[in-house]
């Protein structure tokens, strides 16, 4: 089978470039960033605004389509969210469409965001979303065509691994530099998703291939704050020890960052920030284990020391 990779040069997409070659397939990875080919791995380097569907799609069996703009500060237009994540994702749909590509092996990648909350919630495929911002919209929106051709949605929760230039390469640095305390017992647990096991589910969807629908992907490991940031000091060299401070105290600050944030100050510290690290978020991946025997590739120990030695190298 010879695969599409969008995104390919992403923390996921060069963990599907790298698993389906492995289990044979061919891959056309394709990103805006230069990389490397090698074997069953043909590169181009190109931005999906201006290729061409058809000829990126020429030969292919399947797509896994991971370019996306993700939420940024810096962008604040949501037309440049809906251009990159649903107009862009309907064209390649269409032309996949076009290109004779069975419904079922089109794979989007999309997101949790798309439920509206990132604290105190516990969801499966069923819980009601309510996309609040432009990036979530659009990406909402781009779940729909998608589902409505019979294709296949993955949702991850936050990601890590190689090439990982978010939340969790964030707080490996911060607690690198001691820069990041534990505030209070931070048990609640959160679901995680490790780019090698993302791999694992794109490539099982796409040999499967998954009926059409919609699916959650994470680690199946659900890891409190504590738990994450525990290993990720465990695995810095040398270790490090993180600390442990009262919640109280941290709230009081919190509560003021919060005041002083609606006041138009950038605070770092809010309440918002506290319940992330406090309460639950979590994801049921039983639908994916279920329907199309998604199996995660690598443990959570392993996978946030290999994480933690990549944002090492490029610190």
């Amino acid at each position: 089978m010879k695969v599409l990779v969008t995104g390919a040069a992403g923390c996921i997409g060069r963990a599907t470039v790298a698993r389906l070659a492995a289990a044979g397939h061919a891959v056309r990875a394709v990103d805006r960033v230069a990389g490397a080919g090698g074997a069953g791995i043909e590169w181009t380097t190109a931005d999906l605004s201006g290729a061409d569907a058809g000829g990126l799609l020429a030969g292919c069996d399947a797509v896994a389509h991971l370019a996306a703009l993700v939420h940024r500060p810096d962008v604040r237009d949501p037309a440049s969210y809906r251009h990159a994540n649903f107009e862009l994702t309907r064209a390649l749909l269409d032309g996949a469409r076009g290109a004779g590509i069975t419904p079922g092996r089109f794979v989007f990648s999309s997101t949790v965001g798309v439920y509206g909350r990132d604290h105190d919630l516990a969801a499966d495929e069923d819980t009601v979303v309510d996309p609040r911002t432009p990036y979530a919209r659009s990406k909402h929106d781009a779940e729909r065509i998608v589902l409505d051709a019979g294709g296949v949605v993955m949702r991850f929760p936050v990601a890590y691994g190689p090439g990982d230039r978010g939340n969790v390469a964030q707080l490996v640095r911060a607690i690198a530099r001691g820069r990041f305390v534990l505030p209070g017992r931070c048990d609640a647990k959160r679901s995680l998703i490790a780019s090698e096991n993302a791999a694992a589910a794109f490539t099982r969807a796409l040999e499967a291939p998954a009926p059409g629908g919609l699916y959650l992907v994470t680690d199946d490991d659900d890891r409190s704050v504590r738990s994450l940031a525990e290993a990720i000091g465990s695995a810095l060299v040398p270790p490090v020890m993180v600390r442990t401070v009262p919640l109280l105290p941290v709230a009081a600050v919190a509560a003021c960052g919060t005041f002083l944030g609606r006041l138009g100050l950038r605070i770092r510290v809010d309440l918002d920030a506290l319940r992330k690290l406090t309460t639950p978020l979590t994801f049921s991946c039983e639908r994916a284990k279920r329907v199309f025997g998604y199996v995660p590739a690598v443990r959570f120990e392993d996978a946030i020391r290999t994480a933690v030695r990549d944002v090492a190298t490029r610190t």
